[in-house]
């Protein structure tokens, strides 16, 4: 007779084999990270979220509306007689700075940016000599594999382009995650591959911007003074170490892998409903990007590390709904680093910013954008006028995008007797 210790050893490697004949439950046993002991490691945080977006793998948020931008102007609030309406309905966009929980959005908050997206569980690997020459602190001295990607377009695709972006999340032990978003361009770019070109926290301004454009910088200016770049001094931190100890590039960038950016060439001219069209052709264990940052501002960019995928790219309602990424305000940066403050401060600095600007030279792709801001959507009126002219006749393209849902405004200009066209009409 077989030993017992034998006939169990057995016992487990067929539970574990038929488990593992399993798709669903092979991919949930074997990927990525896995839950600890400690409830408040970064492994455990990170596996519990990866159970959420499993959960519903393959099932997509809500489609993005082309009116949804309207949503972020909060500074509509600033209108005469409409703004004393419309501020009940716009979004607070301080709490997108503020929020601290990583599932969950703030009250009343939606992804009007970024709302539809993949997401994959990723590992940043430092570049040792290049880290030891810069002297960065905190997560930027070991590899990071408890981190999330999240990648999708800027806004809904339009006839002719979209603005790829990315947003990271690492979480730590005992601590809250760090996050930052990274955009090629507020403009986007021309064509549909997510890899076409570089992508950087900090952005640059344009000199031609449209009504609506200004609109939504000056709402963002209301949440934060620096609203082209989000903060990176919290990554720096660590255990006992003051603030003014710590060390932190002051910008990071992601330009995709040569391999892959030649890969995703065809998708070029291929407009997509979802972008995991395109990153579910990607499997785990692949290099996606290499990191690239600058010490200072105005600096050239040095490569500093590469980010690998753990898992493969999900599509998922709880990762379109659920799990938030919060941008930091890069006024925390300045508190650290006062000395950058008389160069950020200088206007014509951020004309000049960005991947297709100062960093061109390692972006891969040729300078381009679209002409016009990937937020703004469907609908761009030219003036304030405009929009309370629209408001009064009941524009139709405020009330109904095909079939994305009617614009939350709609009900205050709905014929004539709508709040809005009483107030106008005295």
């Amino acid at each position: 007779m077989a030993p017992v210790g034998s006939m169990l050893g057995v016992a487990l490697l067929g539970v574990a084999a038929a488990v593992r004949s399993t798709p669903q439950m092979a991919s949930m046993v074997t990927e990525g990270a896995q839950k600890t002991s400690d409830p408040d490691s970064a492994a455990s945080k990170l596996a519990t979220i990866w159970d959420s977006v499993v959960a519903d793998d393959n099932e997509p948020g809500p489609p993005p509306s082309a009116l949804a931008p309207l949503k972020l102007m909060s500074v509509v609030k600033e209108i005469p007689i409409l703004g004393h309406l419309l501020k009940y309905l716009v979004e607070d966009l301080t709490t997108t700075f503020s929020w601290r929980h990583d599932v969950g959005l703030p009250p009343g908050h939606i992804k009007a940016i970024h709302p539809i997206g993949s997401v994959a569980q990723v590992k940043l690997s430092w570049d040792e000599d290049a880290m030891k020459a810069a002297g960065y602190t905190g997560l930027f001295k070991t590899k990071q594999e408890n981190a999330l990607i999240r990648i999708g377009p800027a806004g809904a695709p339009k006839a002719d382009g979209m603005a790829p972006g990315a947003a990271i999340k690492i979480f730590r032990d005992n601590l809250e995650s760090v996050n930052t978003f990274m955009l090629y361009s507020l403009r986007g770019q021309k064509g549909f591959s997510q890899f076409e070109h570089m992508l950087c926290n900090k952005l640059s301004d344009f000199r031609d911007k449209v009504f609506a454009e200004r609109k939504l910088l000056d709402s963002f200016k209301m949440a934060s003074k620096y609203p082209f770049t989000t903060g990176l001094s919290q990554w720096a931190e660590e255990p006992g170490m003051l603030p003014e100890d710590t060390k932190f590039p002051f910008v990071i960038c992601l330009r995709p892998i040569d391999s892959i950016r030649s890969k995703f060439e065809e998708f070029k001219t291929k407009k997509f409903e979802h972008i995991q069209e395109q990153l579910g052709l990607l499997n785990a264990r692949t290099n996606l990007y290499d990191i690239y940052g600058a010490a200072e501002p105005k600096a050239n960019l040095t490569k500093i590390g590469v980010v690998t995928m753990r898992t493969k790219f999900r599509k998922t309602k709880f990762g379109d709904t659920q799990l938030f990424f919060r941008h930091d305000k890069f006024e925390n940066d300045l508190m650290v680093r006062p000395d950058w403050k008389d160069i950020v401060d200088d206007e014509e600095f951020w004309f000049e910013e960005g991947a297709a600007n100062r960093y061109s030279d390692v972006d891969p792709g040729q300078k381009e954008s679209l002409e016009q801001n990937a937020w703004i959507g469907g609908y761009n009126p030219g003036s304030v006028n405009e929009m309370v002219d629209d408001a009064k006749n009941g524009k139709e393209s405020l009330l109904q995008t095909g079939q994305r849902p009617r614009c939350p405004f709609a009900y205050l200009h709905q014929g004539d007797s709508s709040i809005v066209h009483s107030l106008l009409s005295k």
